[in-house]
């Protein structure tokens, strides 16, 4: 390792660049992940957008409905991938002028490379939540400093916007609240007390939201035992795994939060407070979003957590800042030591296989299968578990918005071979996914297929009517 002691930054550097061409390959070879798909399916209708075949939270766990769909004014179709590549790229190249191994420990990240090459959401996200963190930490340290205040406000309100949220209640909030934090003593902000006191505020938001029966959280009052397995899960997910472990925290993360203790600065106080209330409520939706759609999807518990696992990626979204609450605790914080070095090599592997293996889906060749014409229907027969996800897979490549092309969707417990003769009788075709192993009666294979064993496997099957 003399190499790297005379040279330390040949490493960094090399870190960082594998990095971005994993990520640029990632782009190349991955198709769209499935919540991108869903967004794309969005369309444009009376008083705002709604998803084209119906939502994909469903009343009734095995079939879905066409014709309900929630119109949400606040949606944002998002970025292609493309686009949060070279934001992406752009964002690397200022951070690594800023600090060289802060910026290859985000460019190494694999679930962050993961959420690149599959367009989600987390990378714009993140460097949102970034441009908060330097406005917290630039800023001078004078409470009424309004302009970096505002900057941060700004931040704050594109990442609402692109998660599709409305703006102007949530806006409402954080203004009165960004706004009276000018008033709080400095003596409140210290930052092991905010990071603590932050996460669980984020939990406690989680909880009221679910005591209040708002959103997703009412889980927590309706299936409160099945939540209250998920959440030691989630932490593991969240906090160990994509916080600790894929962030290589776990080196530093003893010596950090002893000095925490020591510093009194209102700034990293303040950025602590965002950082901890984020993990916390990161933490907890998780919990609550496996406990809902395992029974939304009537899932196998408890192996639907194993499932839906990288819901623990949301967590990148903090990356930048819990970097620069360890950078501005210790600056001479040593990331050259042996256990850091270590760590990147660990998650390395994941890295490569984010980058390296590319989403793919059998439904696009299951597509093509079908000759449909304009305004036909067809039906999906699949798993419940994201069985409406992997149905809006279709709707790109059968151009369905275009040609008004409408999906049905039917879990495998579902009644629907009589459906197909009953209020399913204007369908010509259907797809049967590889884990189907009945067949129509009355109907003739059309074309089929295999997925690979990534894809689970298994023969796919097209068939028309006879």
């Amino acid at each position: 390792m003399k190499w790297f002691k005379d040279e330390p930054n040949r490493f960094w550097y090399s870190v960082l660049a594998l990095g971005i061409l994993l990520s640029i390959i990632s782009t190349i070879v991955s198709d769209a992940g499935l919540d991108s798909h869903v967004k794309a399916a969005y369309i444009e209708v009376e008083g705002g957008y709604a998803l084209d075949w119906g939502d994909t939270r469903l009343s009734d766990p095995t079939a879905s409905e066409p014709d309900d769909a929630k119109v949400v004014t606040g949606f944002t179709s998002g970025f292609s991938t493309l686009t949060g590549l070279i934001f992406f790229l752009l964002f690397i190249g200022l951070t690594a002028r800023y600090d060289l191994k802060i910026a290859a420990l985000i460019a190494i990240n694999p679930a962050l490379i993961f959420a690149i090459g599959r367009g989600y959401q987390e990378p714009i996200i993140m460097i949102l939540f970034a441009i908060v963190a330097m406005a917290f930490i630039m800023r001078s340290g004078q409470k009424s400093n309004i302009a970096w205040k505002l900057v941060a406000f700004v931040a704050f309100t594109g990442i609402i916007a692109v998660k599709g949220y409305s703006l102007h209640p949530i806006l409402m909030v954080l203004a009165l609240i960004m706004a009276g934090s000018a008033y709080i003593p400095d003596r409140f902000f210290r930052p092991k007390r905010m990071l603590v006191g932050g996460f669980a505020g984020g939990i406690s938001m989680v909880l009221v939201m679910g005591v209040l029966g708002i959103g997703t959280p009412k889980v927590i009052i309706d299936e409160p035992i099945r939540f209250l397995y998920s959440v030691p899960f989630a932490f593991v997910d969240v906090i160990i795994i994509y916080g600790l472990f894929a962030m290589v925290l776990w080196p530093i993360a003893k010596s950090t939060w002893v000095k925490m203790a020591d510093i009194n600065d209102r700034r990293v106080g303040e950025l602590a407070l965002i950082v901890g209330s984020m993990a916390g409520f990161i933490t907890m939706y998780v919990a609550v979003l496996w406990a809902y759609e395992s029974i939304l999807w009537n899932s196998e518990w408890p192996w639907h957590m194993v499932i839906m696992g990288n819901n623990g990626r949301y967590i990148t979204i903090i990356l930048f800042p819990a970097y620069l609450i360890v950078k501005w605790i210790d600056p001479k914080i040593d990331w050259n030591q042996k256990r850091a070095i270590i760590g990147i090599m660990l998650i390395l592997p994941f890295s490569l296989i984010a980058g390296l293996h590319g989403q793919s889906y059998w439904t696009d060749e299951a597509a093509e299968g079908m000759d449909l014409e304009m305004g036909e229907h067809f039906l999906f027969v699949s798993d419940g578990t994201l069985g409406m996800h992997y149905l809006y897979t279709f709707h790109q490549p059968l151009d369905a918005e275009k040609m008004n092309i409408t999906g049905h969707w039917r879990s495998d417990e579902a009644d629907w071979q009589n459906q197909l003769n009953v209020e399913l009788n204007h369908i010509d075709w259907i797809v049967l996914a590889p884990e189907i192993t009945e067949s129509p009666d009355g109907w003739t294979l059309e074309n089929s297929g295999k997925a690979d064993i990534f894809n689970g496997g298994g023969q796919w099957r097209v068939f028309t009517r006879s």
